[in-house]
């Protein structure tokens, strides 16, 4: 169960919230006029908040995997498969990164309710497509083929019929490396986006 919410709920607002966090402390604090008149570059602005966004994400992931721990030895009365935890959860954080830049973003312009909103859309209508050959178009898709594929753990939190243990290494390249490629290419365009207009409405 913590598998199936984390990446499908718990994940994508937790992610909007942090990513407005930021953005509000900012605004609070003089909206970036501090730091232009240090004349620090556009892109270090931008590209150290992607960064806090990261460290804090690997943080909750460890996290993640304290809770599912416990949780087992709780409920279940049993020690888990900690290999296949850390495993799931190392490939599920990655999955999430291009949410970083996007949330960023969307959170600059637009406020949290609509990003979280817009967030919870795209996780919610990614149910749909994870379990397809095209699950890879939208990053919410990719984490929610994550726990399918190590965990056989179906969209809708049911087990998955006649799962294989040995989970599907070629998908599993194709979620880091598109997910990879989503961070690279929406880092860039976000700060495009923020150093010709998100800057320079402030001054």
């Amino acid at each position: 169960m913590t598998y199936n919410l984390w990446p499908i709920f718990f994940l994508p607002i937790g992610l909007a919230m942090s990513c407005c966090i930021n953005i509000n402390m900012e605004k609070r604090c003089g909206h970036y006029k501090g730091l232009l008149s240090n004349n620090l570059p556009e892109s270090k602005i931008w590209y150290s908040k992607i960064i806090s966004i990261v460290i804090y994400q690997c943080i909750s992931s460890l996290l993640v995997i304290i809770v599912a721990t416990l949780g087992s030895l709780i409920i279940n009365k049993e020690f888990p498969n900690i290999p296949q935890l850390i495993f799931t959860t190392i490939f599920i954080t990655i999955a999430s990164l291009p949410l970083i830049p996007l949330c960023l973003i969307l959170c600059q312009y637009v406020g949290v309710i609509i990003t979280i909103l817009l967030s919870l859309v795209g996780s919610f209508g990614s149910v749909f497509i994870a379990l397809k050959s095209y699950f890879w178009i939208l990053p919410w898709g990719n984490m929610m083929r994550v726990s399918a594929e190590t965990m056989g753990i179906n969209p809708n939190g049911t087990p998955m019929d006649n799962f294989n243990k040995i989970p599907d290494f070629y998908v599993l390249a194709i979620i880091i490396l598109v997910s990879i490629v989503y961070f690279i290419v929406l880092s860039m365009l976000s700060m495009l986006v923020f150093k010709r207009k998100g800057l320079y409405e402030v001054l």
